[in-house]
C-alpha cells in the first residue's frame, strides 16, 4: 500500500492557510500545520478530520532556528515531507513618502525570504525521494498595481502622500519569480514549484476590515460577480500537490473569479 504524502502547511490557523491545511488532510494527506499563534493553530487542529487528525507547531519561520525545528519536527512525526506550501505572509499599508524600511523588511522576510528558506530545506529530501511539490500562495497585486479608486482605506495622507502596499505587492511579484527559479532548478527531480495567486477572497479578517460599499464595488469588478472564499483557493493547492500536477511546473494560477482578465 503507498504511504500518504505529508504536508508542511505554513500560516495556517486562519483564512486561506486554514481552508488548505484542512483540504489536504481530508484528502488523506498527513499535514503538519505551522503558525506563529497557538489558538488558532488549535482551531485548525479541532476542525480536522479524526481520522487523519493535523498536526500543529507554533514557530516563527522568518527564523532559520524555527524553520529548521518546523523540517525537524515533520521528519520526527512523518519520515519525510512531499508536500510544503508557502502560505505564510504579512501585509502593510503605509503612507509612499513615510513608509519605514523596518516594515518593508518585516513584509518581505515574511512573504519571500521564509518561503525560499522553507523550499531550501525541503528540497533535499523531495530529490532523494524523486517527487516533491511546492505550492507558494502569491496574490494578483503580484503582477497589478493596485487601484485606490477601489478601495476606502488608500487615501492621501497630506504631505506623507498616499496610502499604499509596495512591499506586500513586491513581495508578490517576487514569489512569481522565485516560483519559476525554483521550478527549473528541480524539475528533473521530479519536484514541482507553482504558485496560487488569489483574487479578491473573504477571510474571516478581512470582513471586518472592508466596508459595504467597498465589497460591492470589487463585486462588480470580478466578472463572476462575488468574492472568491478560501475554499476555493484549497481546491487549486490540491490539485497542485497532486499527481494530476505532475506536467505543470513554474506556473501561475489565478483564482480570481476573472479579475485580471479586464
Amino acid at each position: 500500500m503507498t504511504e500518504p504524502h505529508v504536508a508542511i502547511v505554513t500560516g495556517a490557523g486562519t483564512g486561506i492557510g486554514q481552508a488548505i491545511a484542512l483540504k489536504l488532510a481530508r484528502s488523506g494527506i498527513r499535514t503538519l500545520i505551522v503558525g506563529r499563534r497557538e489558538l488558532p493553530l488549535a482551531d485548525t487542529v479541532s476542525r480536522g478530520p479524526a481520522d487523519n487528525p493535523v498536526a500543529a507547531l507554533s514557530a516563527d519561520i522568518t527564523q532559520a532556528a524555527d524553520r529548521e525545528r518546523v523540517v525537524s519536527d515533520a521528519l520526527d512525526r512523518f519520515g519525510r515531507v512531499d508536500i510544503l506550501v508557502n502560505n505564510a505572509g504579512v501585509s502593510s499599508i503605509e503612507p509612499l513618502f513615510s513608509a519605514s524600511e523596518a516594515e518593508w523588511r518585516r513584509v518581505m522576510t515574511t512573504n519571500v525570504d521564509a518561503a525560499f528558506f522553507m523550499a531550501q530545506a525541503v528540497l533535499p529530501g523531495m530529490r532523494k525521494r524523486g517527487w516533491g511539490r511546492i505550492v507558494n500562495i502569491g496574490s494578483v497585486y503580484g503582477v497589478l498595481g493596485l487601484n485606490p479608486a477601489l478601495y476606502d482605506t488608500f487615501v492621501e495622507e497630506g504631505t506623507a502622500g498616499p496610502r499604499r502596499q509596495p512591499a506586500y505587492h513586491t513581495s508578490k511579484g517576487a514569489i512569481l519569480n522565485l516560483t519559476r527559479d525554483l521550478a527549473a532548478a528541480v524539475a528533473r527531480w521530479g519536484v514541482t514549484v507553482n504558485t496560487i495567486s488569489p483574487g479578491m477572497v473573504i477571510t474571516e479578517q478581512s470582513e471586518g476590515l472592508i466596508s459595504d460599499e467597498v465589497i460591492r464595488k470589487l463585486c462588480e469588478m470580478t466578472p463572476v460577480g462575488r468574492f472568491g472564499k478560501p475554499e476555493e483557493i484549497a481546491h487549486a493547492v490540491a490539485f497542485l500537490a497532486s499527481e494530476d500536477a505532475a506536467f505543470i511546473t513554474g506556473e501561475e494560477i489565478r483564482v480570481d473569479g476573472g479579475w485580471t482578465i479586464w
